[in-house]
């Protein structure tokens, strides 16, 4: 099993590769990212050289939606982008969205195309984003996101995420079990866990509603992980939380559910 910690809200108050320095500290074996442009990914890369982490998660794209046609070639262009980042600095898993993102970073409505049409849209892009990653040691990963705080957003549920990927059938292409997200729009996550495992790159842990640790909402992170140990899941877990106070005492939280 791998453990990784989103630095989007650990350690908020300190440089990125500082953050880095602290999640090797407490032992973790990966961290995540969300937008990379803008960051200083140089440095953060030096420090997981340094450290022994691997960087697991970036966004893939920053431009374009994947349910619209006619915002493909954005798309492909900024995923491009994205896969030059990768090969220099390591990155292992690109982040897929069926929405795009303004300047500011928040999700744009989507086209006025029906749900058929826009999840035909989805298979089409993520099929030729796999021929950009093809043979290169990165994944693809589709990502839902809940409508409570997004409404927006076409791929709301982690069931459609998963047959997507499914259908575009290819290996590189994978889709993250997020429970904060799942739990808001739809729950059932130990059904939907177990339906989607050999799909899974990442389980997601952050509780539901607030993102907080384990413990601070309403999910029952030792049924997850008695579910993960049953079926020998070996791949990653990922602790996207907004740290209540103390980041480090945020890890403690997490470390108290998922020992390692």
């Amino acid at each position: 099993m791998k453990y990784a910690v989103s630095l989007k809200f650990m350690w908020a108050d300190l440089p990125l590769p500082e953050r880095a320095r602290r999640a090797a500290a407490h032992g973790f074996d990966r961290v995540d990212l969300w937008d990379w442009r803008g960051e200083d990914i140089d440095g953060l890369a030096a420090v997981c050289r340094e450290t022994g982490l691997e960087i697991a998660c970036v966004f893939g794209h920053s431009r374009g939606a994947l349910c619209d046609p006619a915002q493909h070639d954005d798309v492909l262009e900024s995923l491009a982008e994205t896969v030059v980042a990768a090969e220099r600095t390591g990155f292992l898993q690109l982040s897929m969205f069926s929405d795009a993102r303004g300047s500011d970073g928040r999700f744009l409505p989507g086209p006025p195309l029906t749900d058929a049409q826009k999840r035909r849209a989805c298979i089409d892009c993520l099929r030729k984003c796999a021929e950009l990653v093809e043979g290169k040691p990165m994944t693809l990963t589709l990502e839902a996101i809940n409508t409570v705080f997004v409404p927006t957003y076409f791929l709301g549920d982690f069931g459609t995420s998963l047959e997507i990927i499914r259908e575009v059938d290819h290996p590189q292409v994978r889709v993250f079990f997020d429970a904060y997200h799942q739990q808001l729009v739809g729950g059932r996550l130990i059904d939907n866990l177990v339906d989607g495992l050999p799909w899974i790159e990442s389980v997601h842990v952050a509780d539901a509603p607030g993102r907080g640790t384990p413990g601070t909402g309403e999910i029952n992170f030792h049924s997850l992980r008695r579910v993960l140990d049953e079926r020998g899941y070996d791949r990653q877990v990922t602790f996207e939380v907004v740290p209540t106070g103390d980041s480090d005492a945020a890890v403690a939280a997490c470390k108290s559910v998922f020992p390692f």
